[in-house]
């Protein structure tokens, strides 16, 4: 029966959130190596909007992953580039713990994104940790095929806590789902 709730996940959550990390998402151009954000949003521990940015990608965004995030090359086309965005949210990042829902693959999207943008990597990956796995863990669905837990959607995640924030795939309102999510796994008290 799910929940499993282990309690050393709620004291990782615990310990996490003594860190005042902060949340970050992205919005991107698809899930391949050559893909770019087009969509940044970063807040705090309470949800508060730390940074918010659509990116001009400089390449077409693919219909498909507009399907999924509602962004489109009009909306993007008068945005700033990577390059100033990182500008920006850099500093933002640079020496924070990181809470993201999926973490290697937004750490591999910024890097990508910095690489095709020419623009330095600067931060260090074990800034970020990813509140997946770490719902994953609590939430003790076991995938055999992996040897380990089965990763849940965000908005499922937040739909099964009772967390009800609109509009998933906008990077603020995911971000602000994923900082929700932790306080939820923190604050969790099993029967």
């Amino acid at each position: 029966m799910f929940p499993v709730a282990h309690p050393k996940t709620m004291q990782k959550a615990r310990e996490l959130l003594a860190l005042n990390p902060i949340f970050l998402d992205t919005e991107t151009t698809g899930t391949g190596a050559n893909d770019v954000i087009i969509e940044v949003g970063i807040v705090d521990i309470n949800g508060d909007v730390l940074y918010e940015s659509l990116v001009n990608p400089g390449m077409p965004i693919p219909p498909e992953s507009s399907a999924v995030n509602e962004i489109t090359d009009e909306m993007v086309a008068d945005k700033p580039g990577w390059a100033q965005v990182w500008r920006e949210v850099e500093p933002i990042l640079h020496n924070r713990a990181i809470g993201i829902y999926n973490a290697d693959f937004d750490m591999r999207l910024l890097k990508q994104s910095c690489a095709y943008a020419g623009v330095p990597w600067t931060l260090d990956d074990k800034q970020a940790f990813c509140v997946m796995r770490l719902y994953a863990a609590w939430y003790g669905e076991w995938n055999a095929r992996y040897n380990g837990f089965r990763s849940q959607k965000l908005a499922s995640a937040g739909g099964f806590c009772g967390i009800d924030l609109p509009n998933s795939h906008h990077a603020v309102d995911d971000a602000r789902l994923t900082a929700a999510l932790l306080r939820y796994l923190a604050d969790y008290v099993k029967d």
